[in-house]
């Protein structure tokens, strides 16, 4: 079993093709301030699954089509592949969301 420290910084990344066996799963956790976004400018998007949680806070997804997904503690969701997209916290406590991408057969 392999456990990885949480690092003090807004993304961390606990799992990577770098790091561990399985190339097709990443895995780590975003924090967002108060009124922060991910990222700062344009979309994210990936060529795999994102399957995430919200351990804490207030953690919207705005998808590139403008729905936007409230992520409250104790919520999951699902970005499909190649969907464009933005995090932000709307709330006033930091917002904690763990993430992994899995690629798809």
């Amino acid at each position: 079993m392999e456990i990885k420290p949480t690092l003090d910084q807004a993304m961390t990344y606990f799992f990577t093709p770098d790091n561990q066996e399985n190339k097709r799963v990443q895995m780590g956790v975003i924090k967002l301030q108060p009124g922060e976004r991910s990222p700062s400018e344009g979309y994210a998007c990936h060529e795999q699954d994102e399957y995430s949680y919200v351990v804490s806070g207030r953690a919207h997804t705005i998808l590139e089509d403008g729905t936007d997904l409230l992520g409250t503690p104790g919520d999951a969701q699902l970005i499909v592949a190649n969907e464009k997209h933005i995090n932000y916290n709307d709330g006033q406590d930091e917002a904690v969301v763990v993430w992994m991408l899995v690629e798809r057969d």
